[in-house]
């Protein structure tokens, strides 16, 4: 027997209140409203007449009484024969929510797939398990779906144009920076989109200046630099970077910060280009 799990398209809790189920319908019907989604009609048609079953459903005391002892006993075959019936009409529902994330980042849409991305992330939370995307789509794929997600996280974060307030600018960039460095580790274990990483890289180097800028956090030591390292650029781009950081500690006036890293930078690259004005502040030879 298979059923669908009306709670879940709900995104509400079992002992949701009436008022909790209707409130649900009403944000999740405006949501998926067909008018609402006319780039992709025909998921939206899906997942609105899915929720519309829910709340029929479920906002009658009859038919949820039915409904709920149903899928009690469903629950009870799986424990007792190791049915997965169930488990994977949700796995369906939540892979129809990825489709969805993927397609609105696919098209830039970043603030609709960050939001949904932190809905299935929520979700997960609340019944006690860690999101993981490989459990829907295959590896190469799930990494590509985590770069999409990591750029729209960058995008929100460094938009000029978003509302946001500047500490969840930044736990965007933080969010960013968390999933770039996981797709750095995961190929560094299995291999799978060498043609990524340099791109990856490329926006780990922007958010690392980023955190070491002025205009960035206040907290310079939040990116260390073995973070830098970690990185195996060529030595010519390291050096640069820690140019460039030292030239950020000039600007908050902490000066032997400022001498150390360029030192360090004029260690990897003894002919360091474009060094003669932040040298000749610190007094250094150049």
């Amino acid at each position: 027997m298979q059923i669908p799990d009306y709670y879940q398209i709900l995104e509400i809790k079992r002992n949701a209140t009436a008022h909790e189920i209707k409130s649900a319908y009403r944000k999740l019907a405006k949501r998926y409203h067909p008018d609402k989604n006319p780039e992709q009609t025909a998921f939206a048609e899906k997942m609105f007449r899915e929720v519309c079953n829910a709340y029929n459903t479920l906002h009658d005391e009859k038919q949820k009484s039915d409904y709920d002892r149903t899928l009690q006993t469903i629950e009870r075959q799986q424990k007792s024969n190791g049915a997965y019936f169930y488990r994977l009409r949700r796995l369906d529902q939540n892979y129809a929510k990825l489709e969805l994330l993927l397609h609105a980042l696919l098209h830039q849409n970043y603030e609709t797939g960050v939001s949904m991305y932190e809905q299935l992330r929520h979700h997960s939370e609340e019944i006690g398990k860690e999101w993981c995307i490989d459990e829907f789509l295959s590896y190469e794929e799930s990494r590509d779906c985590e770069f999409l997600i990591a750029e729209a996280y960058q995008k929100l974060g460094f938009s000029n144009g978003d509302s946001s307030s500047t500490l969840e600018r930044h736990r965007k960039i933080e969010q960013a920076m968390l999933m770039f460095e996981s797709l750095l580790s995961a190929e560094s274990r299995r291999p799978c989109f060498k043609h990524f990483i340099r791109e990856v890289k490329e926006r780990l180097k922007f958010i690392y200046l980023y955190h070491f800028s002025v205009k960035g956090y206040e907290e310079t030591s939040h990116i260390p630099l073995a973070k830098i390292r970690a990185l195996k650029l060529p030595k010519r781009e390291t050096a640069w970077m820690y140019k460039k950081i030292a030239e950020f500690y000039v600007e908050i006036d902490q000066f032997p910060e400022a001498r150390t890293v360029l030192k360090m930078a004029f260690e990897l690259q003894p002919r360091l280009t474009g060094a003669k004005k932040i040298c000749k502040t610190l007094n250094m030879v150049y």
